[in-house]
């Protein structure tokens, strides 16, 4: 009995049986896809929300009337179009604001802008009384450029920031207050890749430093800000580009699993996997944001591109030794020495592929 379970252990250890080798790239395959879903499981942006000043509040009330307080509101209707490869949106919305009449005129309000963005209509202010206040209301459709970050990409998330701000007035004059009430997003208005996930707001102000050698030339201006984290609904864009480019590295793994008399097909399975990941560049270049820094998939591309070439030449390298010991008839033990080195290589480059991946992905 005891023989027999030692047998089965050496059987199940015999890393020269093809059929273990393929059970090993199986397993390879589960691991990846575990941890492509892992790195999905938590919100993952590395997008910077402008930083803004609080309003100091113990200035504003030694100011007592001579600042007004402006409620702002955003409301997003819908995305005409939504490009995050391209960091491209166009916005159709309502803003909103809410004060009193003696304290700031109509004229000063609606001179609000977006940061990183172009208005394309606004439309004449909507006014309605409510008590001894005055809430005018617009419909802005404009295009935003935001600065999304792609260092992860395809397995980042994003945080969308609608930046408004009054340039025309100094905290002292006007400043924003808003809650989370008063944005508000109609619902499907996202692709259906993508998902909510929440929102935020904040309000205060940003100091402009006209001139850094004179301090009397630093003014600030009111802003608020809108915020939306969402993340990837679908898997569609990862299975496009990574089921090809680990395919391609499955090509090259796989020439170790041939037999070893086969020199010939070992070297042509070794040599597709290189033509296929170089041919399939031209093709992620089409679905990948252009910027000019790496991002995860460039990493992975590179990475997978070094795995195969590196089990091409070791398939070069035998296809050559084999011929020269066919045309000077040399005999002995080469195919057991080559079936152990064999069998080495495969489970060195294996674990490779598995910490490479694993390590580039959740880094």
């Amino acid at each position: 009995m005891k023989k027999i379970l030692l047998s089965e252990i050496k059987q199940l250890f015999n890393f020269n049986n093809p059929k273990i080798k393929l059970g090993i790239i199986f397993i390879i395959v589960i691991y990846v896809i575990g941890v492509i879903k892992f790195s999905l499981l938590y919100f993952n942006s590395t997008d910077q929300i402008p930083k803004i000043q609080p309003i100091n509040t113990n200035v504003i009330k030694s100011l007592g009337a001579f600042t007004a307080q402006v409620k702002i509101g955003f409301m997003l209707k819908q995305f005409p179009s939504f490009d995050i490869t391209h960091n491209q949106f166009t916005i159709d919305s309502v803003i909103w604001f809410e004060f009193k009449s003696d304290e700031i005129m109509l004229e000063t309000i609606e001179r609000f802008s977006i940061d990183q963005g172009v208005i394309k209509y606004r439309s004449p202010a909507d006014i309605k009384i409510i008590g001894n206040k005055i809430l005018a209301k617009y419909n802005v459709l404009f295009d935003l450029k935001t600065d999304l970050q792609f260092h992860k990409f395809p397995f980042e998330d994003h945080r969308l920031t609608i930046a408004i701000s009054n340039t025309f007035v100094t905290p002292e004059e006007m400043y924003y207050v808003v809650d989370n009430t008063s944005f508000q997003l109609q619902p499907n208005i996202f692709p259906a890749n993508w998902k909510v996930i929440d929102t935020n707001v904040d309000a205060g102000y940003l100091d402009l430093n006209l001139d850094k050698q004179d301090a009397s030339k630093q003014t600030a201006n009111p802003k608020a800000l809108f915020i939306i984290n969402f993340a990837k609904a679908s898997t569609k864009q990862l299975m496009i580009i990574f089921i090809p480019l680990f395919s391609a590295a499955c090509f090259s793994l796989l020439s170790f699993a041939m037999n070893i008399s086969n020199p010939v097909g070992r070297f042509t399975l070794a040599i597709s996997g290189v033509t296929a990941l170089l041919g399939y560049r031209f093709v992620i270049e089409q679905v990948m944001p252009k910027v000019g820094y790496f991002t995860t998939t460039d990493e992975i591309y590179l990475f997978l591109l070094v795995f195969s070439f590196i089990c091409f030449l070791f398939q070069l390298m035998f296809t050559r030794h084999d011929r020269f010991r066919s045309k000077t008839n040399t005999e002995g033990d080469d195919p057991v020495w080559f079936e152990r080195l064999n069998s080495f290589f495969f489970v060195t480059m294996a674990l490779v592929l598995a910490i490479g991946i694993s390590y580039i992905i959740l880094k």
